[in-house]
């Protein structure tokens, strides 16, 4: 069973990975976005 509390206080202190694939998730988005809006 996973406890929320750890999870609540994981989410302040992320590790490397998870903030590089935040970024990455980020920066997709907004290509993606902004592809979207040249094709109109």
């Amino acid at each position: 069973m996973i406890s929320f509390g750890k999870n609540r206080r994981r989410r302040c202190n992320m590790n490397t990975l998870e903030v590089l694939t935040l970024v990455l998730v980020i920066f997709a988005a907004l290509t993606y976005i902004d592809n979207h809006h040249d094709k109109k």
